[in-house]
């Protein structure tokens, strides 16, 4: 451009060794990814709260965020839902849970303290191979109606081959 001196174009400059950039001012933003996920995974973040299964079968696993409030709805469906690589938005979730005649299946880390506030219409609540709660870990509490159906909430403690095989973990 005419007018303009040659030198009037920005400048870059690399920062020193120690000198702080812009890059590290940012990372308040970053997602906390869970101890876990030492490959550094970006969690999946799904745009609902809502996990519905009517006449089918919806899983969640892998890396993906759990939010604060998540409902699983399942009529004559089945919901699996594995938290162990999950990251949590929050330190307490609730899960409600809307279940006729289907199946909830949520398989959670260690650590992980169950509270269930359930209603059960002969129905079945089960926490099975739970191990001690850990005062980091997440504290996720069970919402909802349950009616001729079925909920598990499976820990990770002592899951044998024999249970990976039967399917019974």
């Amino acid at each position: 451009m005419t007018g303009q001196p040659a030198d009037d174009e920005p400048q870059f400059h690399q920062p020193n060794v120690g000198e702080p950039n812009i890059q590290d001012a940012h990372h308040a933003d970053d997602i906390v990814l869970p101890a876990n996920n030492r490959a550094g995974v970006v969690p999946t973040r799904y745009s609902s709260n809502s996990v519905s299964a009517i006449f089918s079968t919806k899983q969640r696993s892998g890396a993906w965020v759990v939010p604060p409030n998540l409902d699983a709805n399942a009529t004559l469906g089945t919901i699996k839902l594995d938290l162990r690589e999950a990251t949590f938005e929050s330190a307490e979730t609730t899960i409600d849970v809307g279940c006729f005649m289907g199946e909830v299946k949520i398989w959670v880390p260690e650590g992980t303290q169950i509270v269930d506030e359930t209603h059960a219409i002969a129905a079945e609540v089960k926490v099975k191979k739970l191990g001690p709660p850990s005062p980091i870990g997440p504290r996720i509490t069970l919402t909802g109606t349950v009616v001729f159906a079925e909920v598990t909430v499976i820990g990770s403690r002592n899951i044998t081959l024999v249970d990976r095989i039967k399917g019974s973990f």
